[in-house]
This record gives C-alpha cells, sequence and structure tokens, in this order.
C-alpha cells in the first residue's frame, strides 16, 4: 500500500475513534474518583494507537502531541490523579488540536503544538514523579534508529513487571509481503502492552539510483509477556525481538537541564521549546519585574510561552502595559505568547476601565487553542 492511502487509513481510523473523545472525557469528569476503568482505558488506547500510528508515519507533530496526552491518562487510570474539570479542560483542549492535525494532516508538521504540551506536562508534573524535562534521558539505539524516552514514560511503561523489548520490523517483507497492515501490528502490540515509541527508518527506501529493499521499522515495546509469546504474537523471528537487558550497549543515560529557573517569585518552566509562567495573585512593582526578566528569558529560550494569570486578584496600568509590550516584542521575533485561560473578571473590569480592554475572550493575550 501506497504511503498516500496508508496516511488516509489512519486519518479516517482517527476521525472515526476521536468523534466521540469529547463526552468520554465529560463522562470522565462527572465521575470524579469514581472512574469506569473501561472508559478510562479506552480514552487512554486511543492516545497510544494514534501515538503508534503517527511515529509509523512519520507524523511527530501528531505522535508528540499524543504521547503527552497518553501520559496524563495513564495516572489517571493509574489512580494518581483524579480528572477534575481543569484536568479535563486541558486534556479537551489537547484532543481538539489533535483533531486539528489529523483533520489538516499534510500540513500538521508545521502547527503549532506547544502550549497544549505545555499544559498537559504541567499536570504530569505531580509530586513526588520526576518532571519529564527534568527527568533522565535514554537514548535507545537500533541501529541507525535511536529512541528518546523521557522518564515518566519508561517509569510508566516498566509498572506492574512489564519488561522493555526492542522489535525490528520490516515494513516490506514483515508486514506488506504477509498480507499485513501496520495498523493490525500496532493493534495486537496495543492489545498487549504498550508501544513506547517507535520510528520508521526512511532513509532505507533509498532513492532512484539505490532503490531499497528494506524499509526497517524499530519499536520499543513493554509487555509482561515472555520473549517466545511476544515473537509468535508479532510474527516475528526470536533474534529480531531483544530484550533490553540483552543490549546493554544500546543504551545511555544522560542528564537533560533542568527546565525551571526562578525570577523571584516566579518560576519559569520550560519544555520541548515551550514555557509556561504562573503569576502570582498580587502583581507589586517588585512582581512586575520579575515577571519582565521571565518573560525575556522565556523569549531567548521558548517558541511559546503560556501564562497562568487564574490567581491574579490585582493588577493595575503597570501590568497591563508589560503585558501588551510582552507580545509586541514576542510578535516582532515570531514567537507566540499566550495565556492559558481568559483574563479573570476582576481584571477584565480593571483592563477596560483604563483603556486596555478587548474582547472578553482575547482581552490582552489570545487564549492557547
Amino acid at each position: 500500500m501506497e504511503l498516500n492511502a496508508l496516511i488516509q487509513s489512519f486519518v479516517e481510523d482517527c476521525r472515526e475513534h476521536l468523534d466521540n473523545i469529547e463526552s468520554s472525557l465529560m463522562d470522565m469528569e462527572a465521575a470524579g474518583a469514581m472512574q469506569d476503568p473501561e472508559l478510562v482505558n479506552n480514552v487512554f488506547r486511543l492516545a497510544h494507537s494514534i501515538k503508534g500510528g503517527a511515529g509509523m508515519l512519520g507524523l511527530d507533530n501528531i505522535k508528540a502531541l499524543a504521547h503527552k496526552l497518553e501520559n496524563v491518562l495513564h495516572m489517571v487510570r493509574s489512580d494518581e490523579l483524579v480528572p477534575s474539570h481543569e484536568v479535563v479542560d486541558v486534556l479537551l483542549k489537547g484532543f481538539d488540536r489533535l483533531t486539528f492535525l489529523v483533520d489538516n494532516i499534510h500540513e500538521s508538521e508545521t502547527l503549532p503544538i506547544e502550549a497544549q504540551v505545555a499544559q498537559l506536562m504541567a499536570i504530569s508534573r505531580a509530586p513526588g514523579r520526576p518532571d519529564e524535562a527534568d527527568a533522565r534521558v535514554a537514548p535507545f539505539a537500533v541501529g541507525a534508529s535511536i529512541f528518546n524516552v523521557d522518564a515518566l514514560s519508561l517509569e510508566q511503561a516498566t509498572r506492574g513487571g512489564n519488561e522493555l523489548y526492542m522489535l525490528e520490523f520490516d515494513l516490506i517483507h514483515d508486514i506488506h509481503g504477509k498480507g499485513r497492515m501496520p495498523f493490525d501490528v500496532m493493534k495486537a502490540l496495543t492489545d498487549t502492552g504498550r508501544i513506547v515509541d517507535c520510528k520508521v527508518d526512511f532513509a532505507a527506501v533509498g532513492d532512484l539510483d539505490s532503490f531499497g529493499n528494506s524499509i526497517p521499522f524499530h519499536v520499543l515495546f513493554a509487555s509482561i509477556l515472555e520473549p517466545k509469546y511476544v515473537s509468535g504474537l508479532v510474527q516475528l523471528p526470536d533474534d529480531r525481538v531483544r530484550h533490553v537487558k540483552d543490549i546493554p550497549e544500546a543504551i545511555s543515560l544522560t542528564q537533560s537541564p533542568r527546565d525551571e529557573e526562578r525570577f523571584g517569585g516566579l518560576t519559569l518552566s520550560v519544555s520541548g521549546g515551550s514555557g509556561r509562567l504562573v503569576l502570582p495573585e498580587e502583581m507589586t512593582l517588585a512582581a512586575l519585574k520579575d515577571l519582565r526578566e521571565a518573560l525575556l528569558a522565556g523569549k531567548r529560550k521558548c517558541q511559546a510561552v503560556v501564562l497562568d494569570w487564574a490567581g491574579v486578584s490585582r493588577g493595575d496600568v503597570f501590568f497591563f502595559q508589560m503585558i501588551l509590550a510582552a507580545r509586541r516584542s514576542y510578535d516582532r521575533d515570531a514567537k507566540s505568547l499566550m495565556a492559558e485561560s481568559p483574563l479573570p473578571d476582576d481584571l477584565l473590569k480593571a483592563c477596560r476601565t483604563q483603556g486596555f480592554g478587548g474582547d472578553a475572550l482575547n482581552c490582552l493575550l489570545p487564549v492557547a487553542p
């Protein structure tokens, strides 16, 4: 099957399952701490399947966003996180963006996802667990393929006695040559474990002068199954189902730099090209000075920065001026400065009174989609 046909099949499959995602998330919110495990698992598996399919097709933006949704949903199904209104709101925004990417599949790699990723990662930074961006990153090397796996995903994948395996497929001979569909393989893996990451070596396709006869497709797979059962499940020879412990040279752990920088009472959290700032309750002169430094640092380090101003109870003309000046600076450098939510009512009234007003939804800053 040609790549375009595979992508179209992927889009149709995603649309079919994403159509009902909003009602499922609302049911999760209504259930609170008394979750229906089957419902949560279905939503988790949707994000998981989209991540795997996108990885197989080289759709990195869709894969990255689905991966962050998956991490948060894993916390819900593991009873680490109650799907409150705030949590579900972030999940809804994430799935809305994911649907938009799928609907615009051929432009999806150029569409921004930084705001949604930052919001999802802020939720996954629960007390007592490693921050994703401050986590140790493990590159898993299989031939020319490298998996960059954050510590949160690795920890989630190996819970409950799960083992990590490297699966080495050939898209031409192992899948298409046997009359199988790639998504059937992904579904079989999702039914019995967790796809931590997957990569297709598109360079192996070759060119017109040297046409490739093999397209490696590498999967990092977590399952409680023993190797012999994994081989039978995916219909691969034993030598292409390898346990991570048998290839120690494939793993190296490196410490990634911390993603947080403090500016007085403000903390700028940075991950994957996006940043997040939580503003204090009162924007005093000292707080405004800290905010300016934090915004300048965010513009240097990030492609997009999201402000959480929900807790701000009081601001004056200097605060409003600071936000508008920052927005102009970011726009000038082709960066994005957005708000997590509309301006609180009291600030909105003050903003309008002092002549800075606009529509309620996007007053001062656009609200992150």
